[in-house]
């Protein structure tokens, strides 16, 4: 197997863990929040709230040297979209086994699954079930090399890299998810000790993966569909504060109206101009929630956030807001210390 190195770097923020952090855990009350988290963690997705409601979260984090463990836990359907890097081997699974609107790239994961795990895929994209908890690792395929026989190594290669699914057993998936939640709680500064653990959750990880009898491999290619969703996310964050209509952004995205409206309602049910709306909607959210973006941005109050974003209608930026997050725009600009 070809080596990589998973090292994750942190960028310097006043609530942010320091680079010597092993654990750190802290609440999200937007899908945004959850992606400054991520991002104090050197990692860069965009967020969205797909659910309606007001969202309580919670997220963790804890190094064990060869390997970092990410728990997170939303009351809300939430969609994470960003680049997985080069150099970079993850897998994840969700608590309970059964999540009935977890996806990666899309598509519906299998039961009691663990997922996310293809090589040579750089971009990230899973939608997380309201009121589960989910668990990442975080992991290298140097310390995969490690406990690796030969003998496992070339056929687990083919499926790491033609794969990014794979159903196990309950019991196998209960076992994995105990580690993991057992992991992600350690407090323990032992270099050792951490590395032990480190060493036990990617050999467990490894076990249920070579397990042929009770183990089912999905076959995954990243399809141009897919590929356009992710990227239309992109977009919609990137350029959240133009004007774009719907021949504007099939032209920036090379396809189709039909492609793409096409594409939107397989994935999300619901069309491109929809998707945008509420990516508009999350970005509202952040800057009403934080104070340095609304400096950096010289926005003030709501209004200059809603005409920043293109809601010229106030009634109908007021209900869209209401309807999506449960309270009012001024609710969460009050609730957030101004």
């Amino acid at each position: 197997m070809r080596s990589f190195s998973a090292e994750v770097h942190r960028a310097p923020a006043t609530d942010a863990p320091s680079p010597q952090s092993l654990s750190w855990s802290a609440s999200f009350k937007s899908a945004s929040e959850l992606a400054a988290h991520l991002k104090h963690l050197g990692k860069t997705f965009e967020a969205i709230q797909l659910s309606q409601g007001r969202l309580t979260g919670r997220f963790s984090c804890t190094n064990f040297n060869s390997v970092i463990i990410l728990a997170i836990s939303s009351n809300q359907c939430l969609l994470l979209n960003g680049d997985r890097g080069p150099d970079f081997m993850s897998f994840c699974l969700e608590a309970s086994g059964i999540a009935d609107e977890h996806k990666t790239h899309t598509i519906t994961v299998p039961n009691y699954s663990i997922n996310g795990f293809k090589l040579n895929l750089r971009e990230s994209h899973f939608q997380l079930t309201a009121n589960t908890t989910t668990y990442f690792a975080i992991t290298s395929a140097n310390a995969l090399n490690t406990i690796l026989s030969p003998r496992d190594a070339e056929k687990l290669r083919e499926h790491f890299m033609n794969c990014n699914s794979a159903q196990i057993t309950p019991c196998q998936h209960e076992k994995l998810k105990i580690l993991l939640e057992s992991a992600i709680k350690q407090s323990t500064t032992s270099f050792f000790k951490r590395q032990q653990i480190g060493y036990l959750i990617i050999k467990e990880f490894l076990d249920s993966c070579t397990n042929s009898k009770h183990i089912t491999f999905y076959p995954f290619e990243l399809t141009q569909r897919q590929l356009l969703v992710s990227n239309l996310i992109q977009l919609g964050f990137k350029r959240g504060n133009e004007k774009l209509h719907l021949d504007d952004i099939s032209r920036l995205l090379y396809c189709s109206r039909r492609t793409l409206i096409q594409g939107t309602k397989d994935a999300y049910a619901m069309g491109p101009m929809e998707l945008m709306k509420i990516i508009r909607l999350e970005q509202v959210n952040w800057m009403l929630r934080s104070e340095e973006a609304r400096s950096k941005a010289t926005l003030r109050n709501v209004s200059d956030i809603a005409q920043h974003f293109n809601f010229n209608s106030r009634g109908h930026f007021a209900r869209a807001y209401q309807n999506l997050f449960e309270e009012s725009p001024s609710q969460t600009l009050q609730e957030n210390g101004t």
